[in-house]
């Protein structure tokens, strides 16, 4: 079990006003993260354009976003070394312990599940519903925009995106960050996300759709945006972690084990 602390249902505001003290304290390391990132975008779709395929850039894109948390380790180690009143540095990320990076890696496999989800499922409407419109972005585009099949396929595709989305948010929100920040499994890390959104929903699905609409308006400026919003999203989760300071609770077993030795 993780007890959790209770927020106010307008505390992302406050997480995003700390989050760019973050960025100001070490705007070099923390913009370096958000361009490393978007440059992984950028490649992506420029790839996929080269090939022929650009119509499959904003399906691998958005699901590019579902593992986000995971390329965001960097950035809040930035937060947690500044919260110790140390000077964050670049390569912060290597001194974690092989313990705690075991665990991210497991949640990381996790989230890369959401995203094969997420490419198959994508890849099955547009099988279903394209009819005779190829893989070309303009093309695309236009069959999306005009024909009834593309309007279908869009919002269909964007409502099973948004699902998954979420459910990626639900185990990624706070675990990431508990586990940087401390030396606990991969289950108690993921419980204490999952327990911060079913028991306040109110301010995680807030939360949430800043997380999104915030993430559109980074992809919107050709990607380019990103670099500055993922790190803006990641030092705010970062705070979204320690207002909420999810705390392992005893085991039975252990509880059992303390009274032993007391009596003892």
């Amino acid at each position: 079990m993780v007890k959790l602390e209770t927020v106010r249902k307008d505390a992302p505001w406050t997480w995003l006003a700390r989050a760019l003290e973050d960025m100001k304290a070490a705007p070099l390391i923390s913009l370096g993260y958000g361009a490393a990132f978007t440059a992984v975008g950028l490649a992506i779709t420029f790839g996929l354009i080269a090939a022929g395929y650009g119509g499959f850039a904003p399906v691998l894109v958005g699901g590019f976003a579902l593992v986000a948390p995971m390329f965001a380790v960097g950035i809040y180690r930035i937060s947690e070394i500044r919260d110790r009143g140390e000077t964050p540095g670049l390569f912060d990320f290597w001194s974690i312990s092989g313990s705690r990076l075991t665990q991210l890696g497991l949640l990381s496999v996790l989230l890369f599940v959401f995203f094969l989800a997420w490419a198959r499922l994508a890849q099955f409407l547009f099988a279903m519903l394209s009819g005779d419109s190829d893989f070309q972005l303009a093309t695309l585009q236009n069959f999306l925009l005009t024909d009834p099949s593309g309007v279908l396929l869009l919002v269909v595709g964007t409502a099973i995106g948004a699902l998954l989305a979420f459910a990626a948010f639900t185990v990624s929100a706070l675990s990431f960050p508990m586990l940087v920040d401390r030396d606990v499994d991969a289950i108690t890390a993921l419980v204490a996300s999952v327990k911060a959104v079913t028991t306040q929903p109110s301010v995680m699905i807030f939360w949430s759709v800043i997380i999104a609409v915030t993430t559109a308006m980074g992809a919107a400026f050709f990607l380019v945006g990103l670099a500055v919003t993922f790190p803006l999203i990641a030092h705010a989760s970062w705070r979204a972690y320690k207002d909420f300071n999810p705390t392992p609770l005893p085991s039975a077993a252990e509880l059992e084990a303390e009274a032993h030795r007391s009596e003892g």
